[in-house]
């Protein structure tokens, strides 16, 4: 057996190609990659101008209901709890005219005189029902701009309000926010949460939005109205908050809302599922969209698999010379402790704890999950389709 030495003389090529590649892909992941990531917890620690009171408009806050009174009762008087320097609105859609919801928002608009109702017929067919619900809304609005959001939802501060219209006082048109799935359980489940939002949250930080989430998006009535609604995506169940956006949205007209008061969470009975649908449903639409951040992050994931590839491969072919396999040993800690610490404060601005040892594990193999979703969400449904609704 060969004894272990060190020595920079009589290197194989091969130790010297591993060399290159591992570092070009460290540089490429701790200086473009890593931009993209740090840019979310940035944005919420680094907008601190927030307007005059007299700037805020007035706003129009619609709530969509699908037969869930019991969620929806907790989760107005949390809106109406909001401090607002503006008049605001509540306009619920109830999604199917679901009585204990009508008797509900009946009951309560009594004490809230400025909560309002509108309805989605439950015969409505051969269409999508949350864009049909949003429309309806938008057209009931009497205010210039609008934040819509769902009965699951949970408000976590009195400012919630004023974080989302802060663009609107800005001269934007266009709001994003983030919600997040609460009682989320796994890691894997948790960062590709946070992997998906912080690949169109930096998009958008970086002057290209393409997409929001719907629970927590706001923009203008007249860009609505001058986009002529939904009218171009018709043919899908969804994509109000993604192909709308993406049809709406400039670096110019968008602001993107991050701090941690703006954050709503969305309860519902079985969230590992909701955040399956979700991915389906956003994977289905992203095919219309522009692929860019599909592509770099895509990249940046093959950049971490060479990276990988040349640390062990390095090591395996220096041995029993210790100083290059010392030198590859090395570049681990220096790669993942900045990674690692990159996703932790971007998932704590957004409210999704990720556990570092788990991080770099969870990183190397989403690649699969993305390539499964893509796969079954590529084949033509009456979920995706409202003409081949039943």
């Amino acid at each position: 057996m060969d004894l272990i030495y060190f020595s920079l003389y009589n290197l194989q090529p091969v130790v010297w190609i591993c060399a290159v590649l591992a570092v070009a892909a460290m540089l490429w992941l701790l200086s473009v990659y890593r931009g993209r990531v740090v840019s979310v917890s940035d944005a919420a620690a680094g907008d601190v101008d927030e307007p005059d009171d007299a700037a805020f408009p007035p706003v129009s806050i619609i709530v969509h209901a699908n037969d869930n009174a019991g969620a929806l009762g907790a989760f107005l008087p949390e809106i109406f709890r909001q401090d607002y320097p503006a008049p605001f609105e509540v306009i619920v859609v109830n999604d199917g005219s679901a009585e204990d919801v009508r008797d509900l928002v009946d009951r309560l608009s009594l004490q809230y005189r400025n909560l309002y109702q509108t309805f989605v017929p439950e015969q409505a067919h051969n269409l999508s029902r949350k864009k049909l619900g949003i429309s309806l809304g938008i057209k009931a609005a009497r205010n210039p701009y609008v934040i819509l959001t769902c009965a699951e939802c949970r408000v976590a501060s009195d400012r919630w309000l004023r974080f989302m219209a802060a663009p609107f006082a800005k001269g934007k048109d266009v709001s994003l926010g983030f919600a997040r799935i609460d009682g989320l359980g796994g890691m894997k489940n948790r960062y590709d949460e946070a992997a998906t939002a912080v690949k169109w949250l930096s998009e958008a930080l970086a002057g290209k939005p393409y997409r929001g989430i719907g629970y927590n998006i706001g923009y203008s009535r007249a860009l609505f109205f001058d986009a002529k609604g939904f009218s171009r995506s018709l043919t899908f169940h969804y994509g109000d908050d993604d192909l709308f956006i993406n049809q709406i949205a400039t670096g110019g007209n968008t602001g993107v809302v991050l701090d941690p008061g703006s954050v709503l969470s969305v309860e519902w009975h079985d969230p590992r599922r909701l955040l399956r649908d979700l991915r389906m449903r956003h994977c289905f639409t992203e095919r219309f969209l522009p692929k860019g951040a599909s592509r770099f992050f895509a990249f940046s994931t093959i950049m971490l698999w060479i990276w990988l590839g040349a640390v062990v491969t390095g090591i395996v072919f220096s041995l029993p010379n210790a100083l290059p396999a010392c030198f590859f040993a090395a570049l681990v800690p220096a790669l993942w402790i900045p990674l690692v610490k990159a996703w932790r404060n971007a998932g704590a601005v957004l409210g999704i704890g990720l556990s570092a040892w788990k991080l770099p594990f969870v990183m190397m193999g989403r690649w699969r999950r993305s390539l499964n979703y893509g796969l079954r969400c590529g084949r033509t449904s009456r979920r995706n389709y409202t003409w081949l609704q039943k």
